[in-house]
């Protein structure tokens, strides 16, 4: 079973942040136990704070030692970081993020596997300084203060992940298929004609006779036929004037 003194060397992470509040330092300090619990050297001011300090060269010296710097967002590391805050307040924290963005301006395709945001327990990602947040990277959210809550940060630190990648396998060999399997294309398909009429008794007879001027104009079946009609029998009155003289 390995021990602290059989086991990889331990990262090196210092822990940047402002002292918002009481409750903010306390969960800050708890981080700090649990990771150094967890085989990470982790570095906070607190211990050095008790013996006179040149601060400025004591920040500079654990960001340089540091393999990875934790930013631990808060509203106040925001506001110091970017300058916002009251003259006089919070000049640690200004003078830290001032190192982390050369870094970042030295760095800008990989100082984001360097420097981690990390979100405590009821902060947001949002309290991380702008030049963390420029582009899509990576923050840390600790749901809990406790080691389910940091095994996301600590398989990082510990270069320990969850999801491994699986070997490469030999190369198959995938055979081709015979041209002989090839299927031959099927007749065209036939041009569609029209349906028969049915076979049976013929269609009727469609007939029309209009007369003009004793002229009968017929058609049957679309075919014109003229004759000439009789014309009607017309009364001249001698019949009835022979009635008349016979009668006489």
């Amino acid at each position: 079973m390995p021990t602290a003194e059989n086991s990889p060397s331990a990262p090196r992470v210092f822990i940047s942040y402002a002292q918002d509040d009481d409750a903010h330092k306390e969960r800050v300090r708890c981080l700090w136990a649990l990771l150094r619990g967890n085989h990470v050297d982790a570095q906070i001011d607190g211990p050095a704070a008790e013996q006179p300090q040149d601060w400025p060269m004591w920040m500079t010296g654990q960001i340089r030692e540091a393999d990875y710097i934790l930013v631990i967002a808060s509203p106040a590391y925001r506001r110091r970081a970017e300058g916002e805050e009251e003259a006089g307040i919070g000049r640690g924290v200004a003078w830290e993020a001032r190192q982390l963005r050369a870094i970042v301006h030295r760095n800008p395709s990989d100082w984001h596997m360097r420097i981690l945001g990390v979100v405590l327990p009821g902060r947001s990602g949002d309290d991380l300084p702008s030049f963390m947040t420029g582009g899509a990277v990576t923050v840390y959210e600790v749901p809990s203060l406790d080691r389910p809550g940091i095994e996301g940060l600590l398989r990082y630190l510990l270069q320990q992940p969850f999801e491994t990648v699986p070997p490469l396998g030999p190369r198959p060999h995938l055979p081709a298929r015979s041209a002989s399997e090839h299927p031959s294309p099927g007749p065209a398909p036939e041009a569609a004609t029209a349906a028969p009429k049915p076979q049976g008794a013929a269609a009727p007879a469609q007939q029309s006779i209009t007369s003009y001027g004793g002229i009968a104009v017929g058609a049957l079946n679309g075919n014109v036929h003229f004759h000439q009609a009789p014309l009607p029998a017309t009364d001249t009155g001698t019949g009835a004037a022979e009635d008349e003289d016979g009668a006489r």
